[in-house]
């Protein structure tokens, strides 16, 4: 069974029993990436992972959700995993989650097993494959370059996850960590596949949750919402 790595703050309480309703059907295989909450970053900590003076060498909500994103990928490369399903605490699944992903994951052993691979599976920066490129019957695309899907549910392949390991130790990260992700997949050295069709929703961009960065997201989950609808039939008929 995949090994299941949550994103999560501790002082978040109604996400982390959110998580745990979710993923009930996990509960030997789940982690949930407690260290570095935003009280508890160190200068020592952020020189470790990021380039003094880019935008998120702070201490700053961003900048603790970048180094539990680091350290998901740490987690896989230290324990030699296949590859983990790296969830962040307000992402909501979808009703059929559990049965697509495992026939993903099926689609990734086939045609990509032992290769530096991210899939992402959420749509809530609103960016789909067009239907004109979609196959019947195919779930994983190779991203289009210089667009980003944020990091709220990600498959990360053991050797995406050395990738980002080697990369941090030799030049740090110094942007936010879903454009890292991109950042590394235009140097070549991770390949960033997304699902289609999508298969999660951040909670902090549909109005679930409050966003722990701090942001008020009830009447933007509303326009988030609208954006959607909009996007989808804009996509349909690309």
């Amino acid at each position: 069974m995949t090994k299941v790595l949550v994103i999560h703050a501790k002082h978040l309480t109604e996400r982390l029993a959110h998580m745990e309703r979710q993923l009930r059907h996990w509960p030997d295989n789940v982690e949930y990436i407690l260290e570095a909450d935003k009280d508890e970053l160190t200068d020592d900590l952020i020189d470790h992972y990021f380039v003094p003076g880019c935008e998120i060498y702070n201490k700053s909500g961003a900048t603790s959700c970048a180094v539990k994103h680091l350290k998901a990928c740490e987690y896989i490369a230290d324990h030699q995993l296949e590859g983990a399903l790296v969830l962040e605490d307000d992402i909501v699944l979808h009703p059929r989650f559990r049965q697509d992903f495992e026939a993903t994951l099926a689609e990734y052993r086939l045609h990509y097993k032992g290769k530096p691979v991210m899939i992402s599976y959420e749509d809530s920066s609103l960016q789909f494959i067009p239907r004109s490129q979609r196959v019947k019957g195919q779930w994983l695309y190779e991203a289009p370059q210089g667009r980003v899907r944020f990091n709220g549910a990600l498959f990360i392949s053991l050797e995406a996850a050395r990738a980002v390991v080697k990369d941090v130790e030799v030049n740090r990260c110094d942007i936010a960590v879903d454009h890292y992700y991109m950042h590394l997949y235009g140097k070549g050295l991770i390949q960033f596949l997304w699902c289609e069709p999508c298969l999660a929703t951040q909670g902090s961009f549909s109005g679930t949750f409050v966003s722990s960065m701090g942001q008020i997201r009830s009447l933007e989950g509303l326009r988030w919402k609208l954006k959607y609808v909009y996007k989808r039939l804009i996509y349909w008929f690309r």
